[in-house]
């Protein structure tokens, strides 16, 4: 079960940032979260069956420590140049 306040960052992400995917990952849990248009769709490991969900697609990959603040590092693969994305910004 996803927490409803990493939901509701997924939506205002969205939102921001004009995408439907968002790829969530960080560096304490080697699996991956990916949401497309608000839903979650898949949880696990980086895989063929993961990418299928967002390549070829615009995203938003983003790496949160678990408390308020995300890093969201690319769009589509791309440094994005905003790379500290706050809860209450958002």
């Amino acid at each position: 079960m996803t927490d409803e306040s990493e939901w509701l960052h997924v939506q205002r992400v969205m939102d921001r940032l004009q995408v439907d995917t968002v790829v969530i990952a960080s560096a304490e849990n080697p699996d991956e979260r990916v949401y497309v248009n608000g839903e979650l769709v898949y949880t696990g490991p980086d895989s063929a069956e993961s990418r299928a969900y967002w390549t070829n697609k615009p995203f938003i990959h983003c790496n949160t420590n678990g408390e308020d603040e995300w890093e969201c590092s690319s769009r589509d693969g791309t440094y994005l140049e905003y790379d500290l994305i706050q809860e209450d910004v958002i």
